[in-house]
């Protein structure tokens, strides 16, 4: 008898609600396809630059940006939502109640927006909070609402190259579990790079690329949710 996954029940309880606010903020991005559209067009162009640069704190950069941009009503929900939905996400994976707020502030004489993370009642440092593991699941969580909420039904992929570089190897496991209850709820696609085998035990097909003499071998690690012998 298969004994149950604490850790996979939890980011299944948190899917489904998580996809219930989806629903929700799909409903009030329609009354908004203009803004819907700008947020589509932006976060492909920003997951463009991060691909080549790296840098992942592109992605919570562009979120800020289109966020300060749009009207304050829209603004308000999109915020609101946002911030329980990682918070969620967050505390799922590190196992401690972790919030983020979403803050208006200003730059330059200008209005704008800033991430705060806040554990046990005091902030922590968002962008390198548990060595990059908080920005890392934070920036995954952002491209899985927008893109989730924001682009059209075809378009449902992500390519990810290390998503969880910086994430501690304690909290692989509960990321791994949250990223495939993800993917089977909101039914969108997620091909990853990754080094860390927790992800490839809950993947449909499973790659392992290595090197024999001077040509690249691949082995199949798992096919059709069948793990090769």
């Amino acid at each position: 008898m298969t004994k149950p996954n604490p850790s996979l029940n939890e980011a299944e309880t948190f899917v489904v609600v998580l996809d219930d606010r989806l629903q929700e903020l799909q409903r009030e991005l329609a009354r908004h396809e203009g803004a819907r559209e700008a947020v589509a067009t932006t976060l492909a162009e920003a997951e463009e630059r991060a691909e080549t640069t790296g840098n992942e704190a592109e992605i919570l950069d562009t979120v800020l940006e289109r966020l300060t941009g749009m009207g304050k009503v829209w603004e308000r929900k999109f915020q609101e939502s946002t911030a329980t939905i990682v918070s969620e996400g967050l505390s799922l994976v590190f196992g401690q109640e972790l919030e983020l707020q979403i803050k208006p502030s200003t730059k330059s004489d200008m209005s704008a927006v800033e991430f705060v993370l806040v554990k046990d009642g005091q902030e922590e440092a968002v962008m390198t909070g548990q060595g990059g593991g908080y920005v890392n699941v934070i920036a995954f969580l952002l491209r899985v609402l927008l893109i989730v909420a924001a682009r059209p039904l075809l378009r449902l992929l992500l390519v990810m190259d290390e998503p969880f570089a910086q994430l501690s190897q304690e909290f692989q496991e509960p990321a791994a579990e949250m990223v495939a209850a993800l993917i089977d709820r909101l039914g969108f696609q997620v091909v990853m790079v990754t080094h860390e085998r927790d992800f490839a035990s809950v993947a449909d097909v499973a790659y392992s690329f290595g090197m024999a003499g001077t040509a690249t071998q691949a082995t199949i690690l798992k096919s059709k949710g069948v793990a090769a012998s």
